[in-house]
């Protein structure tokens, strides 16, 4: 079938461009900037993460809240975090099957992220990730 289409925002040259059709708004944080996440406790308490294990590894890691987290997204670019998706049963049931599905999602309170997760990319979901 058809390649499916999706309508975000993408930085292009400094400055947040749509692409397609976006419904939700432009991103607040300057286009092109990523959160840098502590690899150390004095760090990461600094900068308001919090220090511990995360994920099923007992070694402690740095998880950093998001300035966005919760707001609506099309693809991780918009997000200070990731940009996940929340598909339904039937959703879920397409993309095991291989179908990709067009969708928007919410950015992460916080990084990195664990668990298992449909990451919009451009305005799609290609499948379910997991990460641990």
């Amino acid at each position: 079938g058809p390649a499916i289409a999706g309508d975000f925002w993408r930085c292009t040259e400094g400055r947040w461009t749509a692409v397609g059709q976006p419904r939700h708004p432009m991103p607040e944080h300057p286009c092109g900037t990523r959160l840098a996440v502590p690899r150390d406790r004095a760090g990461c308490e600094t900068t308001g993460g919090r220090w511990g294990p995360a994920g099923i590894f007992p070694a402690p890691i740095c998880r950093v809240p998001t300035r966005d987290g919760g707001r609506v997204c099309a693809d991780s670019g918009e997000c200070e975090g990731e940009c996940l998706a929340a598909p339904t049963p039937a959703e879920r049931d397409r993309l095991r099957s291989g179908r990709p599905i067009a969708a928007t999602g919410t950015c992460t309170p916080h990084v990195p992220v664990f668990g298992c997760q449909a990451r919009v990319v451009e305005g799609v979901v290609h499948g379910i990730l997991c990460r641990d």
